[in-house]
């Protein structure tokens, strides 16, 4: 009885020692591979998702930068390239001490048109010490967006004369 128990777990032993590590260690490395890549904060702000490599966003490259460089004025809250979606928080412009605005954009294709951005724009008045809802001209909301697509078609020319 003892030999045939004794020959039952070599058995076992041998079917479950050759099972198991190998097939697990493919994984492991993927996990890990992918942790090391990483989503840094200056990758994200660099454009380098938008290229070929890696995920595909339904996001125009060109004009997310535009975006973010027309909008440098305000302070950023949040920025979502996968969403295409930038949101600042309140900022005053230079020189003007009784207003603020806070915009949020939308870039919602990854084609370079007027059709692919969406801009809201929001601003207070500063009256006795208490800021109120003020409204925003559509000529302002029109110059803004159209500094931004500008912008952009000069980063797609300066991308397209350096390479």
């Amino acid at each position: 009885m003892s030999a045939k128990l004794f020959v039952s777990v070599a058995i076992v032993a041998a079917v479950l020692s050759s099972c198991g590590e190998t097939s697990l260690q493919p994984e492991e490395d993927r996990l890990r591979a992918e942790a090391d890549e990483g989503i840094s904060i200056n990758r994200l702000l660099s454009g380098d998702l938008f290229g070929n490599q890696g995920p595909t966003l339904n996001v125009n490259e060109y004009l997310w930068r535009a975006s973010l460089d027309t909008l440098d004025f305000l302070p950023l809250v949040s920025t979502d390239p996968f969403g295409g979606i930038i949101t600042t928080d309140w900022g005053t412009p230079e020189g003007v001490a009784d207003e603020r605005f806070r915009a949020t954009a939308v870039i919602d294709s990854d084609q370079l048109a007027v059709s692919s951005l969406r801009l809201a724009l929001y601003r207070q008045v500063l009256s006795n010490g208490v800021w109120t809802d003020g409204t925003v001209s559509d000529t302002t909301v029109r110059a803004i967006e159209d500094a931004i697509l500008l912008r952009a078609r000069q980063l797609r020319r300066e991308d397209a004369l350096n390479g």
